[in-house]
């Protein structure tokens, strides 16, 4: 369960976030959160930027389900390629 503790906030606005729970929660400097607030709430929710990785997988992916939807086969690509290639 997590542990709850007191901060304060800054002059200028800022809160700090525990050693312990930045660490828990892999937060670095320079880290991006979305914020919101309503009545005496505030949550703050880091923003992940998915890896390369991921990003060419999901591209893959959906790529892969619109050929599918349009009877394109992996042959049609590669005799595309070969043409612009002047192959």
């Amino acid at each position: 369960m997590a542990e709850t503790t007191v901060t304060t906030i800054s002059t200028k606005g800022q809160v700090v976030i525990p050693k312990k729970l930045r660490h828990e929660l892999k937060i670095k400097a320079s880290d991006e959160f979305l914020i919101y607030g309503e009545r005496d709430t505030i949550i703050l929710k880091k923003i992940a930027m998915p890896s390369l990785r991921e990003r060419f997988l999901e591209l893959n992916q959906r790529l892969s389900r619109e050929m599918k939807l349009k009877g394109i086969k992996k042959k049609d690509i590669r005799e595309a390629v070969k043409e612009v290639r002047g192959k």
